[in-house]
Formats: structure tokens, C-alpha cells, sequence
């Protein structure tokens, strides 16, 4: 098995990323409940949040990206930027996987698709489940910094011509409007992990891969790597890009799952932390220690860039 888990931390300012509904003009950001403990105490507070379910999407378009550059298989759909797996009907894929059951439909599947290979789908029709090999954590404030975490909304002004006001008012159509639009800014953690070796093959038995999976294995890698250092996900981007730095990259390669905690509190005691559990994990196992690489900004041992924690796994 190579099992990668990936631990960011990001100082995030102005961003919207992540609205979830809207109430006449007011545009609402996305909040999530977290516990924090104070002293001897738990208490409960509301921070503002990026839902897994947003940064998946934005690394399933950047594999669609690097995919098609490299002649891999992406189902028609998706090229198109709408990501609907398979379901209980096949009939709106342009697929030849209809008269296939079991292990032999999960490889037609993920033959056709990458997305589907690397994030999973669900045809209860087949009896077919498989599990994505690519996992997201909401996006929240880091713990030591959740009281720097701040939820504002911000006034504008829907323009438009004398002449189009005079118009459009004798339909009773307000077109120059007023509208407020919640920003959020934090120092924001995230953590997840991606199964490189179950891409290719099948999950149900018997067991089957396609011929191309070191290449999917490199470009679902790739893909996670444009996700995280260029901080490719998320909505609004087009007049909300947000201000962003990379304060902490950690990956770690292991051969069975190893999960990296949040970043939390200071850089260095987490190092120890981590590589402490490291040597503890493998013990245990009886197994190698996990490979772990790091980008933490001002930390002596760090790489001197995001990139090239990457390129140390890929390698």
C-alpha cells in the first residue's frame, strides 16, 4: 500500500469561498460548530468554514485538467466540469458499461473515468460501491487561532444606466439593487489523504487493474499538489480571490494509513509530534517508518517551498 496524508495550514484573508445561502440581498458565508477547550472547560463556538465537499470538487476538475492533458480516460461529463458519478441509471453517461455486473462493471467504470477511479461512485443497481480513494476535512480556523477568526459582510452596489433604470422600472424590475456578501478571514487548517495504491483497481472481487495505473497514480498525485500549493478550489474566485500564504505543507508516504493530525499551535512541537507518532506507528506494525516532508515557513529542516514537498513524495 502507499497511503499519502497531507496536513495544510493557511493564512486566508478576504475569501468567500464558501456561501451557502442567500436572504433577500445578504449573502450568507459558510459557519461550523467547533469545540474549543479553555482551561479545564469545553465551549462551543461558530467559525466560519470551507465544506470538504467544495475542495473536493475543485481537485476533481484540476485531475479532469491534468487527465485530459495526458490523454487519460475522462467520461464526457465531466470534461464539461459536472461531476455526476454513477447512479442508479447510467442513462445520462455515454457509456458501454450497461450490460456489466460486479468487479467486471467497476472496471469498465473507472476504465472510462479517472474521476470516478480516484473519487468513487455508487450504482445501487449494480450492487457496486467504490470508496474514494481521495478524502477532504472542512476547512476550519486552526484551534490557537480561532479568536483571530473574524465573519464581516461587505456592501455592494448593483450598477446600471439611467436609461435602463427608467426601462426596467415600468416592469417593476429593481436591476440597480444594493447586496451584502459575507468575507471571511482565518489561519485555516485542512487535512485529508489519498489511497494511491487502490487507484486502478478494482475494489470488489475478483480483483482486476488497468493497464495505465502508474500514470493515474501520478496524475491524481499532480493533482492534489495544484489543489493544495495554488490553492485551487472554491467559489467567488472571479472578484473574491483571496489573500493567501502558506504557513504549514506536511505529507506523509506510509504503507499502511497514516494520518496526519490538524496543524495546531506551535510548528515545531507538532514536528515532534508527528514524527514521535511516526516511530510509534511503525513499531507497532513492525512495518518501514513513514516517509514525512515538510514546508513550514521560518522553521529550520523545512523545504524551502510548497512545491517541493511534492516533489520529494513523487520522487
Amino acid at each position: 500500500m502507499k497511503w499519502v496524508s497531507f496536513s495544510a495550514r493557511y493564512l486566508v484573508n478576504v475569501e468567500d469561498l464558501n456561501n451557502v445561502e442567500s436572504a433577500g440581498n445578504y449573502v450568507r458565508h459558510r459557519r461550523a460548530p467547533i469545540i474549543v477547550k479553555e482551561g479545564n472547560t469545553y465551549t462551543v463556538t461558530y467559525v466560519p468554514a470551507v465544506s470538504g465537499e467544495m475542495i473536493a470538487h475543485g481537485y476533481q476538475m484540476n485531475l479532469v485538467e491534468i487527465a485530459i492533458e495526458r490523454n487519460l480516460p475522462v467520461e464526457e461529463l465531466a470534461k464539461q466540469g459536472i461531476l455526476i458519478k454513477r447512479g442508479a441509471g447510467d442513462s445520462v453517461h455515454k457509456t458501454g458499461c450497461g450490460d456489466k455486473n460486479g468487479s467486471d462493471y467497476e472496471l469498465c467504470v473507472i476504465e472510462e473515468d479517472i474521476v470516478e477511479d480516484v473519487a468513487g461512485f455508487l450504482n445501487p443497481d449494480k450492487l457496486v460501491k467504490r470508496t474514494s480513494n481521495i478524502a477532504f476535512s472542512y476547512m476550519i480556523p486552526a484551534l490557537d487561532a480561532v479568536k483571530a477568526s473574524a465573519v464581516t459582510s461587505q456592501f455592494h452596489v448593483r450598477y446600471a444606466t439611467k436609461e435602463m433604470i427608467d426601462k426596467y422600472e415600468k416592469e417593476n424590475k429593481n436591476i440597480q439593487s444594493l447586496y451584502n456578501v459575507e468575507t471571511a478571514s482565518a489561519s485555516y487548517v485542512l487535512t485529508g489523504y489519498l489511497n494511491l495504491s487502490n487507484i486502478g483497481v478494482t475494489q470488489n472481487y475478483p480483483v482486476k487493474e488497468v493497464k495505465d495505473k502508474k500514470d493515474r497514480e501520478i496524475a491524481s498525485l499532480d493533482a492534489l499538489m495544484l489543489t493544495l500549493t495554488q490553492f485551487l478550489f472554491g467559489a467567488k474566485r472571479t472578484r473574491f480571490n483571496p489573500l493567501v500564504e502558506i504557513e504549514a505543507l506536511v505529507l506523509s508516504v506510509s504503507e499502511k494509513p497514516f494520518n496526519l493530525p490538524p496543524i495546531n499551535g506551535d510548528f515545531n512541537d507538532y514536528l515532534n509530534l508527528v514524527k514521535s507518532t511516526a516511530d510509534s506507528f511503525s513499531s507497532a506494525l513492525e512495518i518501514d517508518r513513514p516517509k514525512i516532508v515538510f514546508y513550514v515557513k521560518g522553521v529550520k529542516g523545512s523545504l524551502s517551498n510548497p512545491v517541493e514537498v511534492f516533489k520529494s513524495v513523487r520522487g
